[in-house]
């Protein structure tokens, strides 16, 4: 059974390793699962992923792979091949793009669960109208694009936790939903528009909690992602 632990990712977003393993180190046992993003994976030249690996932590990666079909599944294979728990893509790849890379990685590592990030959880209404030129508000365009995930053969997308509970509606409940966007009410919104807490996001349908600063700019990290675990424990309670 998933309990709290398997459903929190804390996201590593530090310019560098050393930064990185000072927070892990701190948390030690307490936190089973880590996202390596764009900023930690490149300044880190791929060594962040290798140490995680190293301590037998679960990995997310992170980089949010989106090009022309043949490169981004090229880009997919390095990525299941890194011993990691999950990966990701655009959905606005495309539909050919995201089903070639569902087929070639569950070939060589079934395990390995490939998802798609559908609307990024920065935007607000109006930007997406501008930005995308569509009359389809966030959470219709998210929609589109999780159904289309999960028509290609995916694993599941990265959404806010305002479209999880429509999207497990429409795409079912063993389609995976990873969502940023969670902010426990003591925490501070930053960059995020769509956010939610996290006993709010289980209770809608989230089935990974991706969190950074409420826990990584913690005075204690460790009290933090306890309380943040505490409301998901009660969320599956």
């Amino acid at each position: 059974m998933i309990n709290a632990k398997d459903r929190l990712i804390v996201a590593l977003d530090y310019p560098t390793l050393e930064d990185a393993k000072g927070l892990v180190e701190t948390l030690g046992d307490a936190v089973s699962v880590y996202k390596v993003g764009l900023e930690m994976f490149l300044n880190s030249k791929g060594e962040a992923v290798n140490y995680l690996n190293g301590l037998g932590k679960k990995i997310f990666l992170d980089l949010k792979f989106h090009d022309i079909p043949n490169t981004t599944t090229m880009a997919s294979i390095f990525a299941a091949k890194q011993d990691v728990f999950m990966f990701n893509v655009h959905a606005g790849g495309g539909r050919t793009m995201m089903k070639s890379v569902a087929e070639r990685v569950k070939e060589i590592s079934p395990e390995t669960m490939a998802i798609a990030v559908t609307v990024l959880t920065s935007f607000s209404e109006e930007e997406v109208s501008e930005h995308f030129a569509t009359e389809l508000n966030i959470k219709e365009l998210a929609m589109h694009w999780a159904k289309a995930t999960k028509e290609s053969g995916m694993d599941g997308v990265v959404c806010s936790p305002w479209e999880a509970a429509s999207i497990k509606e429409v795409c079912g409940e063993s389609f995976k939903t990873i969502c940023p966007g969670v902010r426990p009410q003591w925490a501070a919104a930053n960059d995020q528009k769509r956010i939610m807490t996290p006993k709010k996001a289980i209770e809608s349908g989230c089935d990974f909690l991706v969190v950074g600063r409420p826990i990584t700019k913690a005075e204690n990290p460790v009290e933090a992602a306890n309380l943040v675990m505490a409301e998901i424990q009660e969320a599956l309670a």
